[in-house]
């Protein structure tokens, strides 16, 4: 009887390969555990077998062998009844070999490179453009399947290496399944061939991204102001909770916080619920039962509402900006700045321009200049706090930062911000227009909203 000894981790997603062809070989295989958290890969005894200190790794009575898309051919060479998951053609052994190396250059990297920071080195971040170039190996995958299986229209060792990945992949951030039909389907048929597809592939996916979201959120767990602590249990169940944003883009409040969201890189968290203020759909009986000052945005995490765009950005910091990401307010003073800024858009720069919005939506009033002195004013008082700093609250970019040029943006159909009066102002908001996000997360809703208004007065 063959003595295999396989060192790996139930949670890695190249380990669940070789298991998963050790399955469908009918090859037993001795299972020596290796915990990457308490560094088991780094110890002596095991960098004897792999310098690289990576899993899995077997040993075959003295042979040893690394990495899994090795491992598995090996496996399939030596012990399969017959060579039909690694073809000896070689034009098709080719093709299999370029799908393994597809998974290991593409798929898996780009999964490692999210979660290596959150194990190794106590990163919370969720940087989007990594989640974004995850999810394009979905698209990659999807458009690469032409027949039943990534080579040929049986079972390959091409499937059985990226299967592990992909389910990892998924469990970590859904694919969109309508968009991705041919790899929906393969998953589903991949699976169908093992009869304990969830005991040796599903369940090591779902425990490793529930254990890296634990660890995420530990990570982020900070001291703020004098010796206050974030609950860590609580913060661990709401970063696993459903989290929906009730919006309108064409409402500053609202435009901030999708600028926030995109900044934290937490776009995919949020199911986003449009609301269509100029169709009254805040006003609709739905709606009030979920906000009954029928305003947006309003934010449901879990049990949790909140009903203030200002309170949302601070709690968005607070639950995903750890201490040392560019957007954190832990400190007492830093947190008393960004608040006191919070609350002169929320007083006066806000109010001036809800106010004005108001009467002119309702027709009150058809010719605004004698009504813009007071915006004009708040704006004056705007200039001075920049003089005080490199942004409105801070030297560096704060969340009401996103506040402010969301409302000021708006103000600007009316008041152009101009450099002879406000040189500051304007300066700040040039340098807040060239943010990656702003575009799309705030200049879409202003121009919505230059539309509207260009029906009712002249701009």
């Amino acid at each position: 009887m063959p003595n295999v000894k396989l060192y790996t981790a139930r949670l890695s997603p190249p380990g669940r390969a070789v298991e998963l062809t050790a399955a469908l070989l009918d090859l037993p295989l001795d299972i020596i555990p290796i915990n990457l958290l308490a560094g088991d890969h780094r110890t002596a005894e095991f960098l004897k077998m792999n310098p690289q200190h990576t899993i899995p790794v077997i040993d075959d009575d003295g042979v040893i062998i690394r990495d899994s898309h090795a491992i598995i051919i090996y496996l399939v060479l030596k012990y399969g009844k017959d060579h039909g998951l690694y073809p000896d053609d070689p034009v098709t052994r080719a093709r299999i070999n370029a799908a393994l190396h597809f998974d290991s250059g593409v798929l898996f990297s780009r999964l490692r490179f999210y979660f290596e920071p959150i194990l190794y080195e106590g990163s919370s971040a969720m940087p989007q453009e990594k989640i974004e170039y995850m999810q394009k190996g979905y698209e990659l995958l999807n458009d690469a399947l032409l027949e039943d299986y990534i080579v040929g229209n049986t079972l390959t060792l091409a499937d059985v290496s990226c299967i592990a990945t992909v389910a990892t992949m998924e469990e970590f951030f859904p694919m969109e399944r309508s968009k991705y039909p041919k790899l929906v389907a393969w998953i589903d048929r991949v699976s169908r061939n093992f009869p304990q597809y969830d005991q040796l592939n599903q369940a090591g996916a779902v425990e490793f991204a529930e254990m890296c979201e634990s660890l995420r959120v530990k990570n982020a767990t900070k001291v703020v102001g004098a010796g206050w602590r974030r609950n860590v249990t609580f913060i661990s169940s709401m970063a696993s909770s459903s989290m929906v944003l009730y919006y309108d883009e064409v409402s500053p409040p609202v435009r901030s916080v999708l600028m926030a969201i995109a900044a934290l890189g937490i776009k995919d968290r949020f199911k986003l619920e449009y609301v269509d203020l100029f169709r009254r759909g805040h006003l609709t009986s739905e709606f009030l039962k979920i906000n009954p000052m029928h305003t947006i945005p309003v934010l449901q995490h879990g049990d949790l509402k909140l009903t203030d765009s200002h309170a949302i950005l601070v709690y968005l910091c607070d639950m995903f900006a750890p201490e040392g990401h560019p957007l954190a307010i832990g400190d007492t003073q830093t947190r008393a700045k960004v608040l006191n800024r919070l609350c002169f858009n929320n007083g006066f720069l806000f109010q001036r321009d809800a106010d004005v919005m108001r009467r002119i939506f309702s027709r009150e009033i058809t010719d605004v200049k004698q009504h813009l002195q007071p915006i004009a004013e708040t704006v004056d008082a705007l200039e001075q706090f920049l003089k005080e700093s490199r942004y409105t609250a801070l030297d560096r970019l704060s969340v009401a930062d996103f506040s402010i040029v969301a409302t000021l943006s708006t103000l600007n159909l009316l008041v152009p911000v101009t450099a002879e009066r406000w040189p500051r102002v304007f300066e700040w908001f040039e340098e807040m227009q060239k943010l990656p996000y702003y575009s799309e997360q705030n200049s879409a809703g202003l121009e919505k909203m230059r539309k509207m208004l260009s029906i009712t007065i002249n701009l």
